[in-house]
């Protein structure tokens, strides 16, 4: 216990007023502990990150025969069921939740199948139990289906931004030396390595021309590193870089990978945009007072050159790897081709979008976002 700092849990109040307190708000758990022992309980919560599809969840029906069945007699256990249907659902499903009080424990818990619905309240005195009690209840966690990748869309709304778990095609036998020209293996693996490093912040620019392999390239990455997550910024938010509010928003990813997608207008030179703002938090999170506790790691991707960019974002330290993506040569592009059952003699070098959309017609390299 930090020095001069109170628990409010487990403060004791005069035990008349408790009657009252459990009258108020309707009947709850937290009301019921403290109208029996006169002070407030500590509380367990789960949680699990910001996704769409609903997949982190409680077998309830296992958890309460699990604890019907294993829980000692001696703790005088008090159980109620109750049922939910979600209206609307085509399955027309009707899920278990339930209260359950150990009495000698002095545990009260609610479970449903919404991990974020459920809690357990406690007495500081039974850390022990609550330990015990806590184990033998997660083993009834279900957990997602196994996922091909760790990608997720940075998304905002009224009460401000979050991330919704997103997907990117998985590439097998994707062959560095074969869709790239000579000399990226280097960068390659100062990327790999520079994203394999925990509590490493800093920065890689990734630009070239349209259909060159960039967004392939980072999708490679997010199936190379499935214990990395990826937070991908569409061009459209890539403004909010110089908000405050989106600023402190960023300090709460900690050894994310962050991917910002056309980005050159966020990233010019201060002097010719006017604006500071964008460039200056990237500053701080990838060498300035901030990166050395965030450990955060950015990939901007863009299709122009390098000399508007501000030359701050390109100093030593700071920038782990820069590449410009060029159309591939020759040689290459004809083996690929061959490999793919066309014999053709190429005059000049082209894209990888080209060479695997080759002989469609009417087909026009078109730039494909990376979700």
């Amino acid at each position: 216990m930090i020095d001069g700092i109170k628990n409010f849990s487990n403060i004791n109040l005069p035990f008349d007023s408790s009657s009252r307190y459990g009258d108020v708000d309707g009947i709850s758990l937290q009301n019921l502990f403290y109208a029996k022992n006169g002070y407030f309980p500590g509380c367990y919560l789960f949680d699990y990150e910001s996704r769409t599809n609903g997949d982190y969840k409680f077998d309830t029906k296992k958890i309460a025969k699990y604890l019907l069945e294993n829980t000692p007699k001696d703790e005088d256990i008090e159980f109620t069921p109750y049922f939910t249907t979600i209206l609307g659902n085509k399955e027309d499903k009707t899920n278990l939740g339930f209260c359950i009080i150990l009495n000698k424990s002095n545990i009260y818990a609610r479970f449903e199948t919404s991990v974020t619905e459920s809690y357990v309240l406690f007495d500081n005195k039974h850390i022990d139990e609550l330990n015990s009690f806590v184990e033998s209840v997660l083993q009834f966690y279900i957990a997602p289906e196994g996922e091909e990748n760790n990608i997720w869309r940075l998304c905002s709304s009224t009460s401000g931004y979050y991330l919704d778990k997103g997907k990117v095609k998985v590439y097998q036998n994707f062959d560095i030396k074969k869709l790239y020209n000579d000399g990226f293996e280097v960068e390659d693996e100062k990327i790999r390595n520079f994203i394999a490093e925990d509590d490493k912040s800093g920065l890689v620019i990734l630009h070239g021309e349209k259909g060159t392999g960039k967004t392939s390239y980072i999708k490679h990455l997010v199936n190379l590193f499935p214990n990395r997550k990826f937070v991908y910024v569409p061009a459209s938010m890539i403004t909010l870089l110089g908000e405050p509010s989106f600023g402190s928003f960023l300090i709460t990813l900690n050894n994310h990978v962050i991917i910002l997608e056309d980005c050159e207008n966020a990233i010019r030179d201060r002097k010719e945009s006017g604006s500071a703002s964008a460039v200056s938090l990237l500053l701080n999170m990838t060498d300035g007072l901030l990166s050395d506790d965030l450990g955060m790691k950015f990939i901007c991707t863009f299709n122009e050159d390098m000399k508007n960019i501000d030359s701050a974002l390109l100093r030593k330290g700071r920038l782990m790897s820069k590449y410009e993506f060029k159309e591939l040569a020759v040689p290459k592009a004809e083996e690929i081709l061959r490999e793919r059952g066309i014999e053709t003699t190429l005059n000049k070098p082209i894209t990888l979008a080209e060479i695997f959309h080759y002989g469609e017609a009417g087909y026009d390299t078109v730039k494909k976002s990376i979700i």
